[in-house]
């Protein structure tokens, strides 16, 4: 009798599963239309900036490097959030997009800063210029810091995207769109010496500067320093192992820091040697010599003593199970806080005036 008590309820419940999901299907478009109604309306309407405790945050809106595919690890780029305000390091070419993936809005983003003028650390700048002048309303150009060089890599887009502009301007509603707010505006970093740390923004709770890195001054290259409410960052672009970079993250929270390493590169220069790319198999011997690799990233934080290590600018490409272990070394012995290998969407948190670090991926595909 219990048996037969039971079956028809299992009867039932699977009746009644049957009903909601003919139902459901019946009506999947109008439910979709409701979903999807929803769910951009959040997206265009929620910030990540505002779902975070204030302190100083920072994201990798692109993990990987140059020439070399990697879908875990787009071109440079990383996001800062200091209190209310979004700041950007180096401009890779999926930058726009993964910004706004990670939950943030082109048009939030304050100012832009270069490490360098290297192709692949701003193949993406003209369109987050774009975005950002179309969503900020902004009646004035977003600044862009950068070393010499900057103003003609920033002039050059400007005449790019100016048709552009011109129809943009032509279809908006009167007032939507500031003509004067277009394009960038371009600060050439003035940095006379290897030893200067230049300062570029100063408030009561936030400082930004920018210090020389050991490409200086052949190759202008640059690293950046945020410091808010307690809590500090120092970000580089192309470096190999530096004093400099040592004595300027002395005892900073996080530090973010260019890696490549030189056992899988020789693999990709082996490659390309045996398919007689011999021009590809220079070129990649040479990005074998003007990187840190892990170990001395590693090396690096240690004597900074910093208390995370984010690698970025990964190369070459991580895409084989167990390639992350080959490419960090012996890294984590040289190290003993925690680090990590960057992907995109990687974001760190760090409470004002306080010592908490908390990790995670917030890159979402919707």
């Amino acid at each position: 009798m219990y048996r037969k008590r039971a079956y028809i309820k299992i009867f039932i419940a699977l009746l009644v599963l049957c009903v909601i999901f003919v139902g459901a299907y019946a009506f999947r478009k109008p439910i979709l239309d409701l979903v999807i109604a929803f769910a951009v309306k959040h997206r265009l309407t929620n910030s990540t900036i505002a779902n975070v405790p204030d302190g100083l945050h920072v994201g990798l809106c692109g993990a990987g490097s140059q020439l070399l595919v990697d879908p875990k690890r787009s071109e440079p780029c990383v996001v800062v959030v200091a209190g209310k305000n979004l700041f950007v390091v180096d401009a890779g070419n999926k930058s726009t997009q993964i910004i706004e993936g990670m939950g943030f809005g082109a048009g939030e983003v304050k100012a832009i800063f270069l490490t360098s003028t290297h192709s692949y650390r701003m193949n993406g700048l003209g369109q987050l210029l774009n975005w950002n002048w179309l969503l900020s309303g902004n009646p004035e150009p977003i600044p862009v810091f950068g070393p010499e060089g900057v103003e003609g890599v920033v002039a050059g887009l400007q005449q790019a995207y100016l048709l552009d502009s011109r129809y943009k301007i032509a279809q908006s509603a009167t007032g939507n769109i500031q003509p004067s707010g277009f394009g960038g505006r371009s600060i050439t970093l003035k940095i006379s010496s290897r030893d200067e740390r230049l300062a570029l923004i100063k408030t009561p709770d936030l400082e930004v500067s920018a210090f020389p890195l050991d490409r200086f001054p052949a190759d202008p290259s640059v690293g950046y320093i945020f410091r808010y409410k307690g809590r500090s960052v120092v970000i580089t672009g192309d470096t190999t192992k530096s004093g400099l970079v040592a004595t300027q993250a002395k005892d900073v929270d996080l530090l973010v820091h260019d890696a490549l390493s030189p056992t899988l590169m020789a693999f990709y220069r082996d490659g390309a040697v045996q398919s007689g790319m011999v021009n590809v198999s220079d070129l990649f011997a040479k990005m074998a010599t003007q990187h840190a690799t892990p170990e001395d990233a590693a090396a690096t934080a240690r004597d900074a003593n910093t208390t995370f290590l984010l690698l970025a600018g990964i190369t070459p490409p991580l895409q084989l199970p167990g390639a992350e272990g080959i490419f960090l070394g012996n890294a984590p012995d040289i190290y003993s806080r925690p680090i990590k290998v960057g992907v995109d969407g990687d974001f760190v948190s760090m409470p004002a005036n306080s010592t908490e670090i908390s990790f995670k991926n917030i890159l979402s595909r919707f």
